[in-house]
C-alpha cells in the first residue's frame, strides 16, 4: 500500500474553538515578549508585559502539549512541563519583584537570584525541547515552532551581543525577550 500525504501515524483532528483560543493566547504571549523587549528601551516597566507572556505560557504550554501528544515524542513530554514550570517560577518572581517595587525595594535576597536562574534556564531548555516536539508532531503549522525557536535564539544572541544578557545596569542597551525581566531584578 502506498502512503499518501494524508496518511499519518497520528490522525489530525479538526480545529475547534478551544484550539483557536490556544493559538490566539500563544500569539498574545509572543506579542507580550516582543512588546516587553521593544518598550524596555524606553521604560523599566516594560517587564510587566513579559510577566503577562510568562503567565500565558504557564496556561498555554500544557494545553498545547495535550493537543500534540503523543506525536511530539520525548521532547514534548519533557519540554512541556519544564517550560510551564520555568515560566511559573519566572512569573512568580516577577510578582515578588513587583510587590517589592511597590513597598520600596527592601533588598533582594540571594535566593531570588538562584531561583531566577533556575526558572529562566528551565524555561529556556524546556521551550527549546517543546519547540522541537512541536515540529515533530506536525499538529500546528510547522513554521510556527520553527519561527519561535529562531526568534528565541535571535533574542538571546542580540542580548549577548549588546551586553544586556550580562548586565543589570539600566543604561545597557536592552533587546531580546529577557531584557525587560532582567531590568526588574
Amino acid at each position: 500500500m502506498n502512503r499518501t500525504s494524508s496518511d499519518t501515524a497520528f490522525p489530525r483532528r479538526g480545529v475547534g474553538a478551544r484550539d483557536t483560543t490556544l493559538g490566539t493566547l500563544t500569539m498574545i504571549a509572543g506579542a507580550m515578549f516582543v512588546l516587553g523587549a521593544l518598550v524596555s528601551i524606553v521604560t523599566d516597566w516594560a517587564w510587566l508585559a513579559l510577566l503577562v507572556g510568562f503567565a500565558l505560557l504557564v496556561y498555554v504550554v500544557p494545553q498545547l502539549h495535550r493537543v500534540q501528544a503523543p506525536a511530539d515524542g520525548w521532547p514534548g513530554r519533557l519540554g512541556g512541563p519544564l517550560t510551564a514550570a520555568g515560566a511559573a517560577i519566572v512569573f512568580l518572581l516577577g510578582v515578588v519583584f513587583l510587590i517589592w517595587d511597590a513597598v520600596g525595594e527592601p533588598g533582594e535576597p540571594a535566593w531570588t537570584g538562584v531561583l531566577s536562574m533556575i526558572g529562566f534556564f528551565g524555561f529556556l531548555v524546556g521551550i527549546v525541547l517543546f519547540g522541537i516536539g512541536s515540529v515533530m508532531a506536525h499538529v500546528v503549522p510547522r513554521g510556527a515552532p520553527l519561527l519561535m525557536l529562531l526568534g528565541l535564539v535571535a533574542a538571546i544572541a542580540i542580548d549577548m551581543a549588546t551586553g544586556a544578557f550580562f548586565e543589570d545596569e539600566p543604561t545597557t542597551t536592552e533587546w531580546g525577550f529577557t531584557s525587560g525581566f532582567r531590568s526588574s531584578a
